[in-house]
């Protein structure tokens, strides 16, 4: 080996001798990918690549005298270095071998500046100083020598460089003495403000019981446990202190902010990364009985083209009671997520009563490749692209920790990934179009609260209010007509570079490159969309959330005293409902025919409004309270229907008039299942095909002619 006696892994040298085949080489040229190599009495090299190179079994660089030279083993602090460092150090190792031997790593010509034999090591440090600073990087001559020595020393082992970032704002405290101290400081960013002797205090403790072995040797320990005033140095070097001073909000905005360097995501297909969330859409909406609510928003935002994917609002109503016991309450639920999801896979419909802008058709989608693709487009859809989520990136909440919202996920083929908790920055893009949708859209919509409960209006619930149909509806077309064709600062593209692209142009601009195929929710697929429930087949059906369902169907009573086979589920059969439609469900058949049996409410007729699982839960909370059971279906049905009759009333002094129709989610656009064909595999003759003969009904026997005149001369005409 070239004058080493221990060499890097992975790192192989011009002029060392490598065992490659059981034969001795020596590393004579690099040739792009490969390495040329001369064995003892050979004239002509032998060219092989670099990667089966240092792969082959039993190869080795060798010395001298041919034996294995080892290889060089990892620092202790720099066992599991990041891939930025990894690849900063591989950077400074090819600088160092420059400097060292004249040639770039893979060369064979030293450049200009750098030969050896014209060159010494004074002037290629002058040298390689030049160059950096040219490049942005200003490291002087001496730094540039100090740097190399240190590496000479570590083997020429790259990773030496990695120690330097190991430092910083610390001085000489040791670097795990100064990350206790950061944890502590961020433990108390979302409490009471403490002081600097307590933090002190309790860095001390958190030492002692992480490093008990090494407090042992106390030359450690004189190193790891810090003195006051050395601690408050530190505190005030690392911006610690004031962090701590700091108010409560500012220190929890600053400790839900990501470790830096920030790393935002990076894609390129349309629907690689959407980013899911759901916050307050602050406006006053009209409830189902007139009530002034809240409302919620939930959007899906793709990361490569800055589309709203779908947008979803629901209501938001306080139950009654006390915590964890309240009944009426409702926000955001996993089945709203489904309903968002299955959004995604549809174009949004455009209504008659929408501006014309809004269209697909006036805007800049490529729509002659999306109707060629998809016969969807065909007809009259807004100005809103179909984009199929693969990762969805969600926080934390209750409904998108749910089982539903999970297998429905994994059913359409999405990967999930959650954002760590109270750290908005995972999810950048849409807490933007939250900020956007409340300036452009939210803010000119009666009933807007402001941004903030001191900055919120008089008198806002005796205006005019809208009921949470007509605000989806309104949120809609102002995704379609506004935000999907303005301009965005941050979307740009390598063949306008110059030009702020709006989210559907970018999307004209990433379509031809990945694709788009349709991909439609089936109807199988939307049944499984619904919540799913497993009963157990009685004489007088079904129950599911204490409603009974029955069917006339065959299969209902054939699978009364048959097993489902889902073990899991005791043996019972899967039913899946709708809270937005329960007047139905339906009820799979596992054991003869493979398909969904629907099966109705056995009080539907008495329920001629809309009404949903929210209306019956009120119910059923009214009968309650009346000292009724909450197995008495019949008196929940009453208690919806007077319900119902109190919206007939009119609406009282602090009351607007009602929305006619509840708010019932989302309609799912699916496939219609293809109708059977009763003749399929049939083969009839038609002309071989007789007549049957018909025979008389009673009441409808067919008119008879009057029976002939016998006689032969006609009667002469009556006179008077």
């Amino acid at each position: 080996m070239s004058g080493a006696e221990a060499f890097t892994p992975g790192e192989v040298r011009l002029g060392d001798r490598v065992l490659w085949q059981e034969v001795a080489y020596q590393v004579v040229a690099f040739n792009g990918a490969g390495v040329l190599l001369l064995a003892d009495g050979a004239r002509v090299p032998v060219e092989v690549l670099y990667s089966a190179l240092v792969s082959a079994p039993g190869f080795a660089v060798v010395d001298g005298e041919g034996r294995p030279v080892p290889a060089t083993p990892l620092p202790a602090l720099l066992d599991s270095p990041s891939k930025a460092e990894r690849k900063e150090a591989r950077r400074w190792h090819r600088h160092m071998v420059e400097l060292d031997t004249g040639l770039l790593p893979g060369s064979s010509v030293p450049r200009s500046g750098y030969d050896p034999s014209e060159t010494t090591l004074a002037q290629r440090y002058a040298c390689k100083a030049q160059e950096l600073a040219a490049a942005g990087i200003e490291v002087s001559a001496k730094t540039l020598e100090s740097m190399r020595l240190r590496w000479k020393r570590a083997n020429e082992n790259p990773l030496v460089f990695v120690e330097r970032r190991g430092r910083s704002g610390g001085h000489r405290t040791d670097p795990r003495v100064i990350e206790v101290m950061r944890e502590v400081v961020m433990s108390h960013s979302r409490g009471s403000d403490v002081d600097g002797k307590a933090i002190f205090e309790e860095v001390l403790d958190v030492i002692e019981e992480r490093y008990p072995k090494e407090l042992a040797d106390p030359d450690v320990r004189k190193r790891l446990l810090p003195a006051r005033a050395s601690f408050y140095r530190r505190m005030a070097d690392t911006g610690l202190a004031e962090h701590l001073a700091a108010t409560t909000r500012r220190r929890a905005r600053r400790a839900s902010k990501p470790a830096r360097p920030y790393r935002p995501s990076h894609v390129f297909r349309p629907g690689q990364v959407v980013q899911i969330d759901t916050s307050p859409l602050k406006v006053k909406a009209l409830g189902d009985d007139a009530s002034v609510i809240s409302a919620e928003l939930t959007s899906a935002i793709d990361v490569a083209s800055r589309s709203n994917c779908a947008v979803m609002i629901v209501p938001v109503v306080t139950g009654e009671g006390p915590p964890g016991k309240r009944v009426g309450g409702r926000a955001t639920r996993a089945y709203d997520l489904t309903l968002l999801l299955a959004q995604c896979f549809a174009p949004l419909t455009w209504r008659s009563d929408w501006d014309v802008l809004a269209l697909a058709s006036n805007s800049a989608l490529p729509l002659e490749e999306l109707r060629a693709a998809d016969e969807r487009f065909a007809r009259a859809v807004a100005a809103r692209p179909v984009i199929h989520p693969r990762t969805v990136i969600i926080d934390q909440g209750s409904p998108y920790l749910s089982q539903h919202f999970e297998d429905v996920c994994d059913m359409l083929g999405i990967s999930i990934e959650y954002a760590r908790k109270d750290t908005p920055t995972d999810k950048p893009l849409k807490e933007r179009f939250f900020r956007s949708i409340g300036n452009r859209f939210s803010q000119h919509i009666p009933g807007w609260t402001g941004t903030g409960f001191a900055r919120r209006g008089l008198g806002i619930e005796k205006g005019p209010l809208y009921p949470i149909n007509v605000l989806q509806e309104m949120a809609e077309q102002w995704v379609a007509l506004d935000y999907q064709q303005t301009p965005h600062k941050g979307l740009r593209s390598p063949f306008t570079p110059g030009l702020s692209l709006s989210p559907n142009e970018m999307y004209a601009q990433l379509m031809p490159l990945a694709g788009y195929r349709p991909r439609p929710i089936t109807a199988e697929e939307a049944h499984k969309l619904r919540i799913p429930a497993y009963v157990k087949i009685t004489d007088i059906g079904i129950t599911i959330e204490n409603r009974t369902y029955q069917s006339s169907d065959w299969r209902m009573r054939m699978l009364m005293d048959q097993r489902s086979g889902l073990a899991e589920h005791n043996d019972r059969f899967e039913a899946r409902y709708n809270p937005y439609h329960p007047e139905v469900a339906h009820l799979y058949d596992h054991v003869y025919t493979q398909e969904w049996v629907e099966v109705e409410f056995v009080h539907r007729r008495l329920l001629t409004h809309r009404w949903t699982q929210d209306h019956w839960e009120q119910g059923t909370a009214a009968v309650v309270e009346n000292g009724g059971r909450r197995d008495d279906q019949l008196a929940i049905v009453k208690a919806i229907r007077a319900f119902h009759r109190t919206l007939r009333k009119g609406p009282s002094k602090t009351q607007k008039a009602a929305s006619k129709v509840p708010f019932q989610g989302l309609e799912v656009a699916s496939e219609p299942a293809a109708p059977m064909d009763p003749y399929a595999g049939v083969s009839v003759d038609v002309d071989a095909v007789s007549a049957y003969p018909s025979l008389p009904v009673a009441g409808r026997e067919s008119p008879q002619p009057p029976p002939p005149d016998d006689s032969t001369e006609p009667s002469a005409p009556e006179t008077e």
